[in-house]
C-alpha cells in the first residue's frame, strides 16, 4: 500500500486559483486534490527548487487536507523521499531528477514519475531526448494522458535512440515505463443548475427554443484552435435550420491577434450565429455559461493540446460534445454515444516547419500555428453534427446522459487516482528486481553533465584544499569578528553550504589552541556538518580570519 508520496512541488504547477486558467494548472490542482482525497495517504513529502517554497507547500496542503503529515526532502536530507519510494513531478523531463538521485549514491532508492501536458515546447522536446542519455531507470515512468500522447512520446524516444545507435554505436537504449493514465476531474463540481442557466440565457438574449453551443478554453489561435472552420460549420447548420444559433465563448484572448481573429471572424464567417464573448476566468460566469448551453464543442487543431480537460468537464455537466477526432479527444469522447468526433487530416512539408523551429527562425507560437495551418477538419461533417444536435432534443438528452455517466465512470478522480497508486506499486516491484542502468562507478562523476566544479576547474586556483594542509588562526580572529564580517552585504552567497554558527565557533575555539591540519579541524565538527568543513575553512580564509598553508610548507607549532 502507498502511504507516502513525494511531490516535486511548485505553486505554478499545482495551484490554479490565483493564476490564469491554463490546462496544466487546472490538471495539477485537481490532481493534488484528488490524491489527497482518494489516495489514502498518511503523509506527503515536498521537494522544492527553492527552499522558501516549503512554507507555501505546508500552507497549501493544510488548506486542502488539514491534519495530514507534511515533510520536506532535499539533497542534504533525502530520507523522507527515500521512505516514500516515489517522486512525482508535474512534467515529463526526468533527466535532472535522475542525476540528482544518482548523486545520492543509490539509484534504487526511489522511482521517478513524470506526466505529459504540452509536448511541443523546446524544453520538452530536448528534455525527452536528454532522458535517453541520463540515468533514467526501468522503474521510472512518464505518464501520457492519452494513447495519442503515448505514441508521440514513444516515437520521439525511439527516433532519438536510433540516432544514438548509429552515431555513437550505442547498444542499449534505456526506456522508462510509458503508461497511459487520463487526467481527472471532480465530476460533482460540474453539475449544472437549470435555474442558473435559464437566468443567464435570458441575460444573453437566448430564447427558450434557441440552441446554444459553448466552447470552453483559451481563445488563442496560437495554442488552441483556428476558429474559422467552426464558424463556417455553425453557419452551414444555421442556414439549414433557417434559425439563428448561439455560440458562447467563455475565456480570455491570449493577445490582440487572437481577439481580432475570433471577433472579426465571427462577424464575417457566421452572420446567422450570435456569438457571445464572456469572461470565462470568472468562476461564476463560467458556471452560468456552462449551465446555459445545450451542446459543447471544441474543434481543436493545435498540437499544443494533448488531452483536453474541457470536453470531460462538459461531459460531467451532462452536455453532448462535438470535437475534432484529435489527440486525447479520441479517448474521452465516444463517437455516436456521448457526442461526435469530426475527422481531421494533417499534411505538408513538416521538415521545413521543424527546421525553422530548431534554428530559432520560428518560436514556439509560430511552430504551432504552422502545424495548425496544415491541419483541417471536415467542415461538412461538423456542420451535419451541429445541425443534428440542434434539431434533436432527444438526442441531446441521450448523449448528455451518456456523457455524464462516462465522465463519472472513467474520469472522476475517484476512478483515476487508483491508477496512479497501482502504477507506483508496480514501479516499486520493478525497482526491486530490474537490472540497473548506468550503475555508479567509483571515482567517476555521478552527474557528468554537471560535474563537481572543484574538479572541473581544478587548474584555475593555485591549489585545492587538501586534508594535510595546515590551518592557522590570524591574530585577533574571533567569532564576533566573523559575525561582523558576515553581516556585510554579499559576504554570504549560500549559507547552507557552510557550517552553522556554532560549528564556526567550535573551529575558531580549537584553532585558538594552535594550528592543525585541515583534516583534523574538520573532525572537530559534528558528523552532520563535516561535509561542509572545507567550504567553511576557505570562507574563513576569504574573510581574513585564518591562513591555510600548503602541506609541504606547513610546520607544526
Amino acid at each position: 500500500m502507498i502511504k507516502s508520496v513525494a511531490l516535486f512541488y511548485s505553486p505554478d504547477a499545482f495551484v490554479s486559483g490565483t493564476q490564469a486558467r491554463l490546462g496544466r494548472r487546472v490538471a495539477g490542482d485537481g490532481f493534488l486534490n484528488g490524491l489527497l482525497r482518494h489516495g489514502g495517504l498518511e503523509s506527503l513529502v515536498g521537494v522544492f527548487a527553492h527552499d522558501q517554497e516549503f512554507a507555501q507547500f505546508k500552507a497549501d496542503i493544510a488548506s486542502r487536507a488539514p491534519g495530514l503529515q507534511v515533510q520536506a526532502a532535499s539533497y542534504e536530507a533525502p530520507q523522507a523521499l527515500v521512505e516514500a519510494g516515489i517522486l512525482f513531478q508535474p512534467g515529463p523531463r526526468l533527466a535532472g531528477a535522475s542525476f540528482w538521485r544518482r548523486r545520492l549514491g543509490n539509484q534504487r532508492g526511489y522511482s521517478l514519475c513524470g506526466i505529459t501536458h504540452t509536448t511541443s515546447t523546446e524544453r520538452i522536446l530536448d528534455g525527452l531526448a536528454e532522458g535517453l542519455t541520463a540515468p533514467v531507470q526501468p522503474w521510472d515512468a512518464i505518464i501520457s494522458t492519452s494513447r495519442a500522447g503515448q505514441n508521440r512520446v514513444r516515437r520521439q524516444l525511439l527516433e532519438h535512440g536510433h540516432y544514438l545507435q548509429h552515431a555513437l554505436g550505442v547498444t542499449r537504449i534505456p526506456m522508462p515505463m510509458l503508461p497511459v493514465i487520463p487526467l481527472g476531474i471532480d465530476c460533482a463540481s460540474f453539475r449544472r443548475n437549470p435555474a442558473l442557466g435559464a437566468g443567464y440565457r435570458q441575460e444573453l438574449g437566448i430564447g427558450p427554443e434557441d440552441i446554444a453551443f459553448i466552447l470552453v478554453g483559451r481563445l488563442s489561435v496560437r495554442t488552441k484552435l483556428s476558429p474559422l472552420p467552426m464558424y463556417l460549420a455553425l453557419q452551414r447548420a444555421a442556414e439549414r435550420r433557417g434559425r439563428k444559433l448561439h455560440l458562447i465563448l467563455p475565456g480570455k484572448f491570449d493577445d490582440d491577434a487572437s481577439r481580432i481573429v475570433f471577433t472579426v471572424g465571427a462577424k464575417q464567417a457566421c452572420p446567422d450565429v450570435t456569438v457571445h464573448f464572456v469572461d470565462g476566468h470568472d468562476a461564476e460566469t463560467y458556471a452560468k455559461a456552462l449551465a446555459a448551453a445545450d451542446v459543447f464543442t471544441l474543434p481543436a487543431d493545435n498540437i499544443q493540446e494533448t488531452f483536453g480537460l474541457a470536453p470531460v468537464e462538459a461531459m460531467a455537466a451532462g452536455l453532448p460534445v462535438v470535437v475534432t477526432d484529435w489527440d486525447g479527444f479520441r479517448d474521452t469522447v465516444e463517437h455516436g454515444v456521448t457526442g461526435f468526433r469530426i475527422p481531421t487530416i494533417m499534411g505538408g512539408n513538416g521538415g521545413e516547419i521543424s527546421f525553422r523551429y530548431q534554428m530559432g527562425t520560428d518560436g514556439h507560437a509560430s511552430f504551432l500555428r504552422n502545424v495548425a495551418q496544415c491541419t483541417a477538419m471536415d467542415i461538412g461533417v461538423a456542420a451535419a453534427a451541429y445541425y443534428r444536435l440542434a434539431e434533436d432534443a432527444n438526442l441531446r438528452r441521450q448523449m448528455g446522459e451518456a456523457a455524464r455517466a462516462r465522465a463519472q465512470r472513467m474520469y472522476d478522480w475517484a476512478a483515476v487516482i487508483p491508477q496512479y497508486l497501482a502504477l507506483w506499486q508496480e514501479q516499486a516491484r520493478i525497482r526491486a528486481k530490474a537490472t540497473e542502468f548506468a550503475p555508479l562507478i567509483k571515482g567517476r562523476q555521478p552527474a557528468p553533465t554537471r560535474p563537481d566544479p572543484f574538479m572541473l576547474f581544478a587548474e584555475y586556483p593555485t591549489r585545492r584544499l587538501e586534508p594535510g594542509q595546515r590551518v592557522s588562526l590570524v591574530p585577533g580572529a574571533k567569532l564576533d569578528r566573523l559575525r561582523e564580517l558576515s553581516a556585510i552585504p554579499g559576504t554570504v552567497a549560500r549559507g547552507s553550504l557552510l557550517p552553522s554558527l556554532n560549528g564556526f565557533a567550535m573551529m575558531l575555539e580549537r584553532l585558538a589552541q594552535g594550528s592543525m591540519t585541515a583534516g583534523e579541524l574538520g573532525g572537530v565538527l559534528p558528523a552532520d556538518q563535516r561535509p561542509r568543513a572545507g567550504a567553511g575553512m576557505v570562507w574563513m580564509m576569504k574573510l581574513g580570519l585564518i591562513t591555510i598553508a600548503p602541506a609541504e610548507e606547513a610546520k607544526p607549532d
